[in-house]
């Protein structure tokens, strides 16, 4: 008799999860607006094409700030690396996305992108994990001090709570992260709710941040080129707003987008059910619940219409052997 294999078990259920989270929610959205979906429509038949494609203009633009963290943190490894082979990896990693049943997918592309190029060094998956929670809390940074210069945050219970979580959650994040006794303890513990491999994680990602201990110096730098990138992306989401008539202030998305792209590391086929059902909780304080849900419709295809460009350069480049020394924008 075949024995079944634990691991296999596990990613089948992880798979089933994600559709399940993803195509439920999008079922029960889409019950709930089954009156309001000739009006979703038409929003979106209304859309403006100058605001989206100044939206995808920008969002590419945001990139080239990311490629400079990327090459930032893998150099800090002693390994060489073009801002243009990083800019072209993001690519790589935002086409996957499209395709994988989970963001965390692109991730693991560009680990294998970054390893070949670095000619086999395993430093270059830490590389990943830590260019991308550089990015994780510097996004939940910008959320928070949106309560510093939009108003209206104040007067929102949902926003203020989200806040408030946020902070709690960086505070435990650096305790944890950063105090080695906190994580051997925390690692050596059998915690019956806890899986194993969460445990095994957290172990990664202390390993991770161990190795830059040294080379504080970039930490600041990444950090401002995150806020420059993701900035874009925010501008590039307020520009999706206006495409649509939708009136909401800019500080509104420097809190929302972090939220959304936080959320979307949940369980689901690349956000999708999870991705509306956040547009619908925040977005119906400040506007019409069948504006919401067709701004968060055109998202989702403004990240199709995204990775799509993605995925035709990786086709165009993918045939030759990429190295890091072949791409350039130095």
């Amino acid at each position: 008799m075949e024995q079944k294999n634990p691991k296999k078990t596990i990613e089948y259920f992880k798979t089933a999860l994600r559709f399940f989270v993803s195509f439920g929610l999008i079922g029960v959205i889409l019950y709930l607006f089954r009156d309001q979906l000739p009006t979703v429509i038409q929003h979106l038949k209304g859309t403006n094409p100058f605001y989206f494609l100044a939206a995808v203009i920008v969002f590419f633009l945001g990139i080239i700030s990311i490629a400079f963290r990327l090459r930032l943190v893998v150099m800090a490894q002693q390994t060489e690396l073009s801002v243009g082979f990083a800019y072209y990896v993001n690519l790589i990693a935002l086409f996957f996305n499209n395709v994988l049943p989970s963001s965390v997918g692109g991730e693991m592309v560009k680990a294998y992108y970054l390893y070949k190029n670095s000619n086999g060094r395993v430093a270059a998956f830490s590389a990943v994990i830590v260019d991308r929670l550089f990015g994780i809390i510097t996004m939940i940074l910008i959320s928070i001090s949106a309560i510093l210069f939009w108003d209206q945050a104040q007067t929102s219970a949902k926003i203020m709570s989200s806040i408030f979580f946020l902070t709690l959650f960086v505070l435990m994040f650096g305790v944890l992260i950063f105090n080695r006794k906190i994580v051997d303890t925390l690692c050596q513990l059998h915690i019956p709710l806890v899986p194993g491999i969460l445990l095994e994680k957290i172990r990664e990602i202390y390993k991770a941040m161990h190795e830059y201990r040294g080379h504080k110096r970039i930490v600041p730098i990444c950090i401002i080129l995150t806020i420059v990138g993701q900035t874009a992306y925010i501008i590039a989401n307020y520009l999706l707003a206006r495409s649509l008539a939708i009136d909401i202030s800019l500080g509104f998305f420097f809190f929302f987008v972090p939220i959304l792209l936080i959320i979307g590391i949940a369980p689901s086929v690349n956000g999708i059910g999870v991705r509306e059902a956040t547009f619908l909780f925040y977005l119906s304080e400040f506007t019409t619940p069948e504006k919401a849900l067709a701004l968060s419709l055109l998202s989702t295809f403004f990240l199709i219409v995204v990775g799509i460009i993605g995925g035709i350069i990786f086709a165009f480049k993918g045939g030759r052997t990429a190295s890091g020394n072949n791409f350039s924008l130095e």
